[in-house]
């Protein structure tokens, strides 16, 4: 059946910057244009899904939440103030586009009392979905049984979120196979770097602790890895560590309960389970500047290997977007093992796991010493993702759920 499914979702802040510095003159033009614009030229894995739901014959529009001159324009060409509330214009842009179907991808957006809003002043609404892939704060459970269902990118989130009383489906993350084409066979052929390394080293309970002492390992060590991310600031690590300290210290006192009543220990109340460091001055010094978008993928093609490890909250199971993004791009993946990688690649053979620091550091280093071998790897990696793990397979199966969910309504 045909239906009209509105995505609200946003996109790397840094990668929404860097595209308003690229294109100045953009913020003159009208919403339809300026959206179009942005649609076009970003490979991000938002609006790659809208792309091919569109192939399938799905009306699928994006609000792009966090493009704020974007937002401003649609607000002054709707007749309201540009400096409206975030939901209020958000919430407008639902009701005057009538979908049948929303997908909230904005977890800032997952609260109780505006989904329910939502439900009873948008008569076209059929089918409210939400999707988790990160960590997750009390008001956000609370809105989890507001939706019909929720997606999550891992067995083990899929179980997880399951016990609060809502339907979970397991979406795993894809990769758009038409980047390809954009980019071509040359820098895909051409292996400048050894070793890669892209992504956020974020501090704190739920993020990438882990993450950050296997980097620290591997420089320690002496293996050479290039990086392009995001480091959190001083101040903003410190700020962590005071939380940590003070929910400690009300435990030690028995005054935990003190937490829950007070606003800004309760949004960090998380930070209290374990010790916050700030990085080292080598890590610090090796980092470069994130990339995004177009040239994200350049940088992996161009790389031999990719080191990859999972946040926190993925605990036992495998699944975050990097998994896809580098085989897709035939750069050889190294990745942390967990229970359900055999569903997704073949070990050894389509990808390389390690189970501990020890193991990660030989792997690498034995790779980095047959290079032929790891261009092996990463070929039959690539092979594998382009047959099972593209975005336009996981748009498919996204639309199956919402026709036969629909056809019941």
């Amino acid at each position: 059946m045909s239906y009209k499914i509105l995505r609200i979702t946003n996109f790397y802040k840094e990668y929404i910057t860097d595209y308003y510095l690229k294109n100045p003159d953009i913020s003159s033009q009208s919403y339809d244009s300026q959206y179009q614009h942005l649609v076009d030229n970003s490979v991000e894995i938002v609006t790659s899904y809208s792309r091919f739901l569109k192939k399938l014959g799905v009306d699928a529009i994006d609000i792009i939440t966090n493009a704020d001159v974007l937002q401003k324009q649609w607000a002054l060409e709707n007749n309201m103030n540009p400096e409206i509330d975030f939901h209020t214009l958000v919430f407008n842009q639902i009701k005057k586009n009538k979908p049948d179907v929303v997908w909230i991808d904005d977890a800032r957006l997952m609260d109780k009392k505006w989904l329910i809003e939502l439900r009873g002043k948008v008569p076209s609404l059929k089918l409210l979905v939400g999707h988790i892939c990160a960590p997750y704060n009390s008001t956000m459970c609370e809105s989890f049984t507001s939706f019909d269902i929720l997606f999550t990118c891992t067995p083990c989130l899929q179980k997880e979120l399951s016990t609060f009383g809502v339907r979970t489906e397991l979406l795993y993350h894809g990769f758009n196979h038409s980047i390809l084409d954009t980019i071509g066979s040359e820098t895909q052929n051409s292996k400048k770097i050894e070793l890669i390394f892209t992504g956020s080293l974020y501090t704190g309970f739920g993020f990438h602790k882990s993450r950050i002492e296997f980097i620290e390992a591997m420089i320690r060590q002496g293996v050479s890895v290039k990086m392009f991310g995001n480091l959190e600031s001083e101040s903003k690590v410190r700020m962590k560590q005071i939380m940590n300290l003070s929910m400690k210290a009300l435990k030690s006192i028995n005054g935990h309960y003190l937490v829950d009543k007070i606003p800004v220990l309760k949004k960090y109340k998380n930070y209290g389970e374990e010790s916050i460091s700030y990085y080292s001055k080598q890590l610090i010094r090796s980092m470069n500047t994130p990339v995004f978008g177009i040239e994200m993928f350049k940088v992996l093609s161009e790389s031999l290997i990719c080191f990859n490890i999972h946040g926190e909250i993925a605990k036992k199971c495998a699944g975050n977007l990097r998994l896809f993004e580098a085989t897709g791009m035939g750069t050889c993946l190294v990745t942390d093992w967990k229970e359900n990688i055999p569903d997704l690649f073949e070990p050894d053979k389509e990808i390389i796991t390690y189970k501990n620091k020890e193991e990660c550091i030989e792997k690498i280093s034995w790779l980095l010493a047959n290079p032929e071998e790891a261009l092996k790897i990463g070929k039959a990696g690539q092979q594998r993702t382009l047959k099972n793990h593209t975005i336009e397979k996981r748009a498919a199966y996204l639309h199956t759920i919402f026709d036969t969910e629909l056809s019941k309504r």
